[in-house]
């Protein structure tokens, strides 16, 4: 049935979904209950400004049933990579959701969360800055990364702060923030090669 079926662009479609619900969407809600509705909104549409630099070309990043189902009525998608859209970014989102909620950074994080938080971040970091060098969109995705607390996504920075906190007899020891990073720098990379280059 999905022989022909463009699994590229539907795994865009799924890990834009991913993103969009894991920074964005979770931003403007968990920052629309306080002062920070502003905050909230630009980090959600900076989100959506990133995934569409990097996304579009490969899947025309929908990211949504209601955009995808009005190109198929007009007949410029096939049915089963329509049906294989809507199944991506339904997981995509669910999995932004359980992540996020699992995950959001809380005052005690324990190491595996740190080293998650890390590796997100950091996948979506290096993905867009490998695919786009355009200043707005590198501009964008540090603002995204970094408002909704998920700024761990450089090693070199967290391995000075440690040095420096150490210095000071303070040290914080970034063990898993840095693999989090390293790891989220491969799977950056292996999604800029394997879904958004064509």
């Amino acid at each position: 049935m999905f022989a022909d079926t463009n699994w590229k662009a539907v795994s865009a479609e799924l890990m834009g979904t991913f993103f969009l619900v894991f920074f964005g969407v979770t931003s403007f809600i968990s920052m629309s209950g306080n002062d920070m509705l502003l905050e909230g909104t630009i980090t959600l549409g900076l989100t959506l400004f990133v995934l569409v630099h990097i996304l579009g070309p490969v899947s025309g990043c929908h990211l949504n049933p209601v955009i995808t189902l009005p190109i198929f009525i007009s007949g410029k998608m096939k049915q089963n990579d329509t049906i294989a859209y809507i199944l991506a970014q339904i997981i995509g989102a669910t999995l932004g959701f359980v992540l996020f909620k699992e995950l959001k950074p809380e005052t005690n994080p324990s190491d595996i969360d740190i080293l998650l938080v890390a590796l997100i971040g950091t996948t979506f970091f290096v993905a867009s800055l490998l695919t786009s060098q355009d200043p707005a969109s590198i501009g964008a995705t540090l603002f995204v990364v970094t408002i909704t607390a998920f700024g761990d996504v450089n090693p070199g920075v967290s391995i000075g702060q440690m040095f420096a906190l150490a210095i000071d007899g303070n040290a914080i020891w970034a063990f898993y923030g840095i693999i989090g990073s390293l790891i989220g720098c491969g799977l950056g990379y292996s999604v800029k090669e394997k879904i958004i280059d064509n």
